[in-house]
């Protein structure tokens, strides 16, 4: 093993004589920093350079696309808001519309309710006999709505003078609507 030691030793301290002398024959050349880096971009592949025009070429690409997409948002942005404008208006409308499908609704029934009041007020002023005569003869669904808003005293002698299975009928309708 100490053989081996000092084997190893000799080939070490051989190697490191070697090296010295070999350095001490190469001189190096650096007359300015500028001078050893043209030297080093020299010495760069033209891979290297291909790669930058590419990467060059790709951020062109990237910007262009950004600016198209910036672009692109602005008019959606616009759009948006013309959406949203017409929407307003939608909604606007759609509520007017509404209070119209009311108030017309409203006159309707007023109309009906007048209309109802003044058939009312005109059987109740003609004799019992001759207002059920009238009524044998009207669909059951509008005897119903006149017998309705009648006071009770003038509807009773009216169905008292109508036959007894259609004023059976009738009491039947009454009761249902109540």
């Amino acid at each position: 093993m100490v053989a081996v030691t000092v084997l190893l030793a000799v080939f070490l301290g051989t190697k490191i004589i070697l090296s010295g002398l070999y350095l001490k024959s190469t001189t190096f050349k650096i007359s300015s920093p500028a001078l050893a880096m043209a030297e080093e971009n020299k010495s760069l592949p033209k891979k290297a350079t291909s790669l930058d025009k590419e990467l060059g070429k790709k951020k062109t690409e990237l910007d262009a696309r950004e600016k198209g997409l910036k672009e692109k948002e602005t008019e959606l942005r616009s759009l948006q808001e013309k959406i949203d404008a017409r929407m307003a208006e939608l909604n606007d409308l759609q509520t007017k519309l509404t209070k119209f499908a009311k108030q017309l609704g409203d006159k309707e029934k007023a109309m009906k309710d007048s209309q109802m009041a003044h058939l009312v007020a005109l059987y109740s002023a003609m004799e019992p006999g001759k207002a059920a005569a009238v009524m044998d003869k009207l669909n059951m669904e509008t005897v119903v709505s006149i017998l309705r808003y009648m006071k009770g005293k003038n509807a009773g002698k009216i169905m008292d003078m109508m036959a007894p299975d259609r004023g059976a009928k009738i009491s039947e309708a009454l009761s249902k609507h109540n």
